[in-house]
């Protein structure tokens, strides 16, 4: 018996959730680490003896940041060394955690709202958590273990602007970059020049530690550590304010921005190369999860629904949107016209370009990707495809924040298509200005999850139904 529209669409967001859940920073730090005889084990790695540790000192940041530290404190609650001492302060969204437990006893480690939910921009709140953390790596001691919780968006929570530079400027470059088109890791190479925390500065400020542990759940493609939250925690290679000039020469030929930044930055080039990172304490980094773990769980959820699928996570930032969109369709038409597969799941991050702020309108990257995958649709010889009576999909972030909206994405099948048509939705228009979450707004087509507690880039599901 073919499954109905209802139930594909179902299966669909269903599918997208289990690859979402299985990255969970709570449950991740959980089946991660072990403590057995005084021995800290992260994934089957003996990692240190706690018999020489007096305290663990927690810092770090990110939209899956609290979720970690609850993992944490849960683990250290039940396995931990009661003469031994956890707490920390890491920098987390607003919203991601419940703030009477500061104050209760409840948190062991200090969750500080260093921005607003659906704003991932730095804040004046989120350079003081950043003075905080530095001031407590920096009285770290031979006796203490400082364990650092990483995972996306952390760039932007843990701001530390360089001497001499505003915040107002980190942002006018933050922004400028992301509206034209640089991909994350363009991104956090600037950002790794312009930052006291960024680029290995949270490891020499915890140089006289014990031991430096730093988990990490990857929101960058490929896991490059001094790229996920801009690496505070990674010395090498150390940030190389040559490559950020020539990104911003590239993505800003008039020279446009502060000329601050530049100056800066040329001023930083006569050192470059010549920083030394003598008396570190011993430091070691765990991915946790990528992009990969939610899509092989979302192949996991697929069959047991039962489907046969094809799955993909993208090694490295997918560029332009609307080039991923042609990817994505030439294989779900194709699936479409020979299933199976029947369940087609990618993982990956493309990139927008902004129109001019007088004509652009609100969404994100995955509710673009979806309108640009309706809009293919809808020119196809097909007409079962063309009005997708055969597709259901599912574009999402899986931090449930696309771009500045309060979606993580969107769904495409045949009721948004109707419904398009019947209210004189010109999906043309909507595309060219960037204006995706008001379309999909105005046909039911958001997908609102709240706060996922992590953060792996997008997950794309698209199911197909067999003729």
């Amino acid at each position: 018996m073919l499954p109905t529209q209802q139930a594909l669409i179902q299966d669909a967001l269903a599918i997208w959730q289990a690859g979402v859940d299985a990255v969970r920073g709570d449950w991740l730090v959980e089946k991660s680490i072990a403590i057995v005889d005084d021995i800290l084990i992260v994934d089957d790695q003996s990692l240190c003896n706690l018999r020489g540790i007096d305290r663990v000192l927690v810092i770090g940041g990110g939209k899956a940041s609290s979720a970690m530290a609850s993992g944490l404190e849960s683990v250290w609650n039940r396995l931990g060394p009661k003469r031994i001492k956890l707490s920390g302060w890491i920098n987390v969204p607003n919203g991601s955690f419940d703030p009477t437990g500061n104050t209760d006893g409840k948190h062991l480690i200090h969750r500080h709202a260093a921005r607003e939910p659906g704003s991932n921009e730095p804040t004046a709140a989120g350079v003081f958590g950043s003075d905080q953390m530095l001031a407590l790596a920096k009285s770290a001691g031979s006796r203490d273990l400082v364990l650092c919780l990483m995972s996306g968006g952390a760039s932007a929570l843990m701001p530390s602007p360089a001497e001499g530079l505003s915040l107002e400027e980190k942002l006018e470059v933050t922004r400028y970059l992301s509206r034209n088109g640089a991909n994350i890791e363009q991104l956090n190479e600037v950002r790794r020049c312009l930052s006291k925390i960024k680029g290995g500065g949270l490891a020499r400020a915890c140089c006289n530690a014990n031991k430096l542990i730093t988990l990490v759940i990857s929101d960058v493609l490929g896991d490059p550590l001094p790229i996920i939250g801009s690496g505070p925690t990674i010395l090498e290679p150390p940030p190389s304010p040559s490559k950020a000039l020539s990104i911003l020469d590239a993505l800003d030929p008039s020279g446009s921005l502060s000329p601050g930044i530049r100056r800066l930055l040329r001023h930083s080039m006569s050192n470059e190369g010549s920083a030394k990172n003598a008396n570190q304490c011993p430091a070691q980094n765990i991915v946790l999860a990528n992009n990969a773990t939610a899509v092989d769980a979302a192949g996991v959820e697929a069959v047991k629904r039962g489907y046969a699928y094809w799955m993909q996570s993208s090694p490295r930032s997918e560029g332009d949107v609307l080039k991923v969109a042609d990817e994505l369709s030439r294989a779900w038409f194709l699936a479409a016209e020979s299933a199976p597969p029947d369940c087609l799941i990618s993982g990956g991050e493309p990139t927008v370009q902004l129109p001019d702020k007088s004509i652009c309108g609100l969404g994100g990257r995955n509710q673009q990707l979806a309108l640009a995958l309706l809009l293919r649709c809808s020119l196809h010889r097909d007409p079962e495809i063309r009005n997708l009576d055969d597709i259901v999909a599912v574009c999402g972030g899986t931090d449930g924040e696309d771009g500045p909206t309060t979606a993580a994405g969107a769904v495409i099948h045949a009721g948004i298509m109707e419904r398009s048509i019947a209210l004189g939705l010109d999906i043309v228009d909507y595309l060219h200005r960037c204006d995706a979450y008001h379309f999909f707004q105005a046909t039911g087509g958001l997908v609102k999850t709240g706060p996922t507690h992590t953060n792996v880039c997008d997950l794309r599901v698209a199911l197909v139904r067999r003729r």
